[in-house]
């Protein structure tokens, strides 16, 4: 036998061995979703925490391939399937997610609406991508749907031309970091159009915050020259902190440029935003004639306004949308503006995969849920808030304080220590968790629910963490 038949033995025998490790792992998912199916919710809950022997065990793929950055966990940690708040790992350990995914599974794992929406939409041939010049019909009617959404109670026609209104929308972005870089665009451009003389341009933020990673690439490219200097400054505030923010407006005056911020931040414990330190902040940027940019990356799709600045009593002027938009399909991230700020030209901010028709379709089909479901989202939110604040009157001399608001909560605990080994005792009984810990003074577990969580679910997930508690 010669080489060349050697070599077309041997390929045709690792095609086959693929196949089979192709038709191995499909048939543990099989299994895995029919386990779903056949479980109640109670029977779930009885189950976390185990393996579910039931589902064959699947072929491991190796991480060894990923950047020396990942985490690497064992293989048989990782996601196999998923149903609403609950997910099967590699393992076949059976997980009660508390984060929604990654904070963007809005109703959690193949909800069976947007499932049925999404088969539906397929079929009828709505393509999943075109190019961003030709939006179809479901971009258009979405971007309608958000300026509907920040205008309630207000007749479209006579939003057009309103220069106070939020009436502007850029759907040709998927990332939320794209959004982030061109809501910043937008302000350059405004400051330097109306305050052309200044020579300083400052950015003020609150310190902890996550506004993505982009926008400075574009200067590989020789955009934006003339702000890279020493007279681009950023300003960082502490959450809350109104007399802080009064020094740096007091400092910069009509320097400042923008003001960005979230309104719970979970970058950094999970900080809730007081309304008193929102509205001074908006009165503050309007004295000097700086924009107010709003990322509610986080936040939007996960309160009953849809859109939590209303909960501050303020219009921003610019708001920025991502990660649940589209509840976990597909990204598709948006930013909704005053008019008076449309500046950037066709190509200044785009996404390959922006004003994406599959992906718009999905968010207006996430948006009809929230509007149908307010009053559960709502009740479910203070339903947890309260379970929440009542573990801290069980174990004051563990926890500080609770954090965020509604589904977005942090628990804050004594130290370090304690937060870093109540997350690994949560992940040992079968709570998928995050916590931050990494920094001087961080010891918060974070939980972001989706909003299929039910009253028996939070009910689960609280006793559990009074378990854990009982153990220190």
């Amino acid at each position: 036998m010669n080489q060349q038949e050697l070599e077309k033995q041997f390929n045709y025998r690792r095609n086959q061995m693929s196949s089979i490790l192709e038709k191995k792992i499909f048939r543990s998912i099989t299994h895995a979703n029919q386990f779903f199916e056949k479980k109640t919710e109670k029977q779930l809950l009885e189950s976390v925490g185990k393996i579910i022997t039931s589902i064959p065990l699947p072929p491991h793929t190796t991480k060894k391939w990923f950047q020396k950055s990942y985490v690497v966990a064992s293989d048989k940690d990782d996601f196999l399937a998923g149903k609403g708040i609950f997910y099967i790992t590699e393992g076949r350990k059976l997980f009660l997610d508390t984060t929604a995914g990654h904070y963007q599974m809005t109703w959690g794992y193949n909800h069976p609406v947007l499932m049925k929406n999404l088969n539906q939409a397929l079929k009828l041939g709505i393509p999943w991508d075109c190019h961003s010049n030709i939006p179809g019909f479901f971009v258009k009617k979405l971007s309608e749907k958000l300026v509907q959404i920040c205008n309630p109670g207000t007749k479209l026609e006579t939003l057009q031309d309103s220069n106070s209104s939020l009436n502007t929308v850029l759907l040709g972005i998927a990332t939320g970091s794209v959004a982030c870089s061109t809501a910043m665009k937008i302000a350059l451009n405004y400051f330097r159009n109306n305050k052309p003389n200044r020579k300083k341009i400052v950015f003020v933020s609150i310190n902890g915050n996550y506004h993505g990673t982009d926008f400075i690439m574009q200067r590989l490219r020789k955009m934006w020259d003339w702000i890279f200097s020493d007279n681009l400054i950023f300003e960082m505030v502490e959450p809350n902190d109104i007399e802080g923010l009064h020094k740096i407006f007091k400092t910069h005056k009509e320097n400042i440029c923008a003001f960005f911020f979230e309104p719970v931040m979970m970058n950094r414990e999970a900080i809730l935003l007081k309304k008193n330190f929102v509205q001074e902040a908006r009165r503050l940027t309007e004295s000097v004639d700086a924009l107010m940019i709003v990322d509610e990356i986080q936040t939007c799709c996960w309160y009953p306004e849809i859109f939590m600045y209303k909960q501050f009593d303020i219009t921003p002027d610019i708001l920025i949308l991502g990660k649940g938009l589209t509840a976990g399909f597909h990204p598709l991230s948006a930013i909704v503006y005053k008019r008076k700020l449309d500046s950037l030209k066709q190509y200044d901010a785009i996404s390959t995969n922006g004003n994406a028709p599959l992906p718009a379709f999905m968010a207006l089909c996430c948006l009809e849920l929230i509007e149908k479901n307010l009053n559960k989202i709502e009740e479910l939110g203070n339903y947890y808030e309260k379970k929440l604040h009542c573990l801290t009157q069980e174990f004051p001399e563990l926890i500080v304080s609770i954090q965020g608001k509604g589904m977005l909560s942090g628990i804050k605990l004594k130290n370090q220590e304690i937060a870093l080994a109540f997350h690994k005792k949560c992940l040992e009984k079968g709570i998928w968790a995050r916590v931050h810990a990494y920094y001087e003074g961080h010891s918060t577990l974070l939980t972001k629910f989706a909003l299929v969580a039910t009253k028996n679910s939070i009910d689960f997930v609280i006793d559990t963490f009074r378990k854990i508690l009982r153990t220190f």
